[in-house]
């Protein structure tokens, strides 16, 4: 550790990750073994999704995350001369909450008791909004052909890979790779979905609600308490 650089009139409650309680709480069942950071590591206090080979966990995935990453001390600080980390190197074990009282990082909005829980597709990282109203990433107009998505215009906001697109018709799908074109902006995507999709409306979002919900109030990139 550095040397102490502040002195807080009080103590803080937590850190991102935390149990907020002592009340119940359950975790995702592992495979024989248990689960394990995946290549890049997992960070604590975030939602992670397990991986293909149904053993690794990562801070990145498509669809509801399969836990949340609770601080057990698991994690190390592998960043030279850093004073503090929350990443778990690869090979390392997780465990996966699905249910129980947490501290999250409330990331982009403040928290509202009553609020669901959004996991980023692209980190892991928590957002609270209300039900049924994940923020969208970007506008834009498109049309699809097989797995290739053609960005014709961005009305507001920008693409990246790992958002959710929902056209006016067929199946929501996620971007894979950019092809061709401005970095999330107009140009050419692939999908993970193949199918034929005429010009239209379209949003991307990077979030997506997950069963957790708001329990205490809290500021935008502060500590939020969030409860299932």
């Amino acid at each position: 550790m550095g040397f102490q650089t502040q002195v807080n009139a009080q103590q803080a409650p937590a850190c991102a990750g935390d149990f907020a309680s002592a009340n119940p709480r359950a975790a995702t069942v592992s495979p024989e073994g248990g689960f394990v950071a995946g290549a890049a590591g997992v960070t604590v206090g975030r939602f992670a999704w397990i991986q293909s080979d149904g053993v690794t966990v990562l801070n990145t995935g498509t669809g509801k995350p399969d836990g949340f990453i609770h601080r057990d001390q698991q994690a190390l600080i592998s960043t030279y001369l850093a004073e503090s980390g929350n990443l778990i190197p690869v090979g390392f074990p997780v465990t996966l909450m699905r249910t129980g009282d947490y501290y999250a990082l409330a990331n982009g909005s403040a928290a509202a008791k009553g609020e669901k829980a959004y996991a980023k597709f692209q980190d892991g990282s928590v957002r609270f909004e209300p039900t049924a109203s994940a923020p969208a990433s970007a506008s834009i107009t498109a049309a699809q052909s097989g797995t290739t998505l053609t960005v014709s215009a961005v009305g507001s906001g920008a693409l990246s890979v790992g958002d959710r697109v929902t056209q006016a018709s067929g199946t929501p799908a996620y971007i894979t790779a950019q092809l061709t074109g401005t970095a999330g902006s107009t140009g050419t995507y692939t999908l993970s979905v193949s199918q034929t999709v005429s010009s239209g409306a379209a949003t991307a979002t990077s979030y997506i609600e997950t069963d957790f919900a708001c329990s205490r109030d809290s500021a935008s990139g502060e500590l939020a308490v969030m409860s299932f």
